[in-house]
């Protein structure tokens, strides 16, 4: 059986009378309920792009919610301290992200909250695509958006096979010629929802997408074939020990220092270590005790591959190097998962 041959499309798809055509249509009738979309305050709609980066909507919800009850205002997250931000945060991962933002709303709380794509720039933790999606969706300023999401749909609607930089620079053009004016913020999440619920990487819908007739890898039969993949990244193994001090009820952690992973947060001593049985540093830390070996915790950050052979250990006397914290005060303690990972293994362990 014959192919059709693909329609070829130049890079502005035309737009059918003033109301912004069939994706308008489609995102007024299939939108989801999200919460970010019941409200126009800049700042709502900021906290929910900051956290919807690499997370899934289905665990940005609960965090969005208890993060806008807990700092409702801009102030109120500028004037907080970073403890009880990262603590509130933890779960959601990328905890750079975390520190942006509390360090944004407190450039914001000094400066304004800004009026323009340009002066959301100026904003720390604020790039190209949040400052297009808070000017656009908050406050009806015309400027274009693009996610992973609106590069896939741009990526198949025009056949693009590029990747990477050169990928990416041509959906912007593309999302800057398209821009539909009259609601930019409705037309930029649009593309996004498209990108989401439909026209996503496996398994897209196409038959409900509002714009297949327009689609140049539908025509062509290469909707599964782009994105063109880009060469797979290298998997990194790293292992790690890690000790966790027990003294008269009382867990020793320290806090992880400034250039590191999660740094700011709480862990229980940790060293790597290849042979995973390195444990010279970690007795200068821990102190005389007795210790225990528990098992192996497994956790996957980006390509990294971390296993962490976990002990603890009842320590002989309290060490000054670590804080010392009760049990009831560990759930409020920012820690990075894999910690909380250990924490878990450990209190199951011991009854508790």
């Amino acid at each position: 059986m014959s192919r059709r041959q693909p329609t070829t499309l130049s890079l502005k798809f035309t737009i059918s009378g003033k109301d912004g055509g069939p994706l308008l249509a489609w995102y007024d009738e299939e939108k989801r309920d999200l919460p970010w979309r019941n409200t126009q305050d800049p700042y709502a709609i900021w906290v929910s792009e900051i956290m919807l980066q690499q997370t899934q909507v289905t665990t940005v919800i609960p965090y969005w919610l208890r993060w806008m009850d807990r700092f409702p205002t801009v102030d109120a997250l500028a004037s907080s301290d970073e403890q009880e931000v990262l603590s509130l945060w933890q779960g959601l991962g990328y905890y750079r992200r975390c520190r942006l933002l509390l360090e944004g709303a407190r450039w914001v709380s000094k400066n304004g909250t800004p009026q323009s794509v340009e002066e959301w720039r100026l904003v720390p933790g604020v790039g190209k695509y949040t400052a297009g999606a808070i000017a656009s969706i908050a406050q009806n300023i015309s400027a274009p958006v693009v996610d992973g999401n609106v590069e896939r749909v741009y990526a198949r609607l025009m056949g693009d096979d590029r990747i990477g930089k050169n990928l990416h620079e041509a959906a912007w053009e593309w999302a800057n010629q398209n821009l539909f004016e009259p609601r930019p913020g409705d037309w930029n999440q649009a593309l996004m929802e498209l990108g989401a619920t439909v026209c996503t990487p496996n398994n897209p819908n196409c038959d409900r997408c509002p714009l297949k007739d327009r689609c140049v890898a539908r025509q062509s039969w290469r909707v599964e074939d782009l994105p063109t993949k880009p060469p797979k990244v290298r998997v990194v193994k790293m292992h790690h020990t890690v000790w966790v001090p027990i003294f008269n009820s009382s867990w020793g952690l320290r806090q992880i220092p400034s250039g590191q992973w999660w740094q700011g947060m709480w862990e229980f001593p940790r060293v790597e270590s290849d042979a995973m049985s390195d444990s010279t540093e970690l007795r200068q830390l821990v102190g005389p005790g007795w210790l225990e070996s528990i098992g192996i915790v497994r956790h996957s950050v980006t390509c990294h591959r971390i296993s962490l052979e976990v002990s603890f250990v009842r320590c002989e006397t309290r060490s000054d190097v670590l804080k010392w914290f009760k049990t009831e005060e560990l759930v409020a303690l920012p820690m990075p998962s894999p910690q909380r990972k250990v924490l878990g293994i450990v209190m199951k362990q011991l009854g508790l």
